[in-house]
């Protein structure tokens, strides 16, 4: 049986986010300079976005509009991770997650500055989320990668044309949003992400959405814990919090009711 533990050689993960909401902070606009000042160091590159919600889907997309709420983009030098500020959400993107600790310790250097301006978060949500674009090989199937339990279901006299899953479990004290998605011709990105990467794209650069394929999966899965209010003055709560997030959704992932032994050899790279 192939060990599930450690660094995926081939990872199917395309992006690890960890977003932490908090009650309005009004003096955000006031203070991004000095912010952005602060983390120059690591994220060097700033973009001021103006947001307007679109649709039904709940997406986002830029809009220059001094009446619409700010946000503000900061990331490091080649896009591949970044903060995501606004007067009531830190947001941490990464491109190129290879462990939790690095992932964390880039989340760390964001909350000691933040907190230095802001003094206290009085936190309404808290969350860690990671989304795998899972490409099939040739001469297998989705159901070689995920087992049935989040993929739809078969019946012998119709022909598969694919699906999307949505369900919600509580976990301890999270709890986990988990999203399957094996349908060609739909954005292999999740819909409500659509906005954060058309503001990380690099400016003047069209924005091109690519599209699953049919033999492809799209595995979100979201660990929140929500609260009605909860004061965290110390950038160790906050770190606490996300890195038990961590563990309940990639427990999830590594589980073996979820993903199979093959999909497993393969990301190990045991299996070519």
């Amino acid at each position: 049986m192939t060990n599930r533990t450690g660094i995926l050689k081939n990872s199917p993960l395309i992006y690890a986010l960890a977003s932490i909401r908090f009650a309005p902070w009004p003096l955000m606009a006031q203070k991004i300079d000095e912010i952005q000042d602060d983390l120059r160091e690591i994220t060097p590159l700033i973009n001021k976005i103006h947001m307007r919600h679109i649709g039904l889907g709940g997406q986002f997309l830029p809009k220059i509009d001094d009446a619409t709420p700010a946000q503000w983009v900061l990331t490091s030098s080649d896009r591949s991770y970044g903060f995501i500020l606004a007067p009531d959400q830190l947001l941490f993107f990464s491109k190129k997650y290879t462990r939790y600790a690095d992932f964390a310790s880039i989340i760390e250097k964001g909350l000691i500055v933040l907190l230095k301006h802001m003094r206290f978060l009085d936190i309404t949500n808290i969350g860690v989320r990671y989304v795998d674009h899972i490409k099939v090989i040739e001469g297998k199937k989705p159901s070689d990668y995920i087992t049935a339990n989040l993929l739809p279901a078969e019946f012998p006299h119709l022909e598969m044309m694919g699906g999307i899953s949505m369900e919600s479990y509580k976990s301890k004290e999270a709890e986990l949003r988990v999203r399957c998605t094996n349908q060609s011709d739909v954005p292999s990105i999740p819909e409500d992400m659509i906005g954060m990467i058309a503001m990380i794209q690099e400016p003047g650069q069209p924005f091109e959405l690519e599209l699953l394929k049919s033999n492809e999966i799209l595995l979100d899965i979201d660990a929140v814990k929500a609260y009605s209010t909860y004061r965290m003055n110390e950038t160790s709560d906050i770190l606490n919090q996300l890195e038990f997030l961590h563990k309940e959704a990639n427990a999830f992932f590594r589980h073996e009711s979820v993903c199979t032994e093959f999909a497993f050899e393969i990301w190990k790279g045991s299996v070519q």
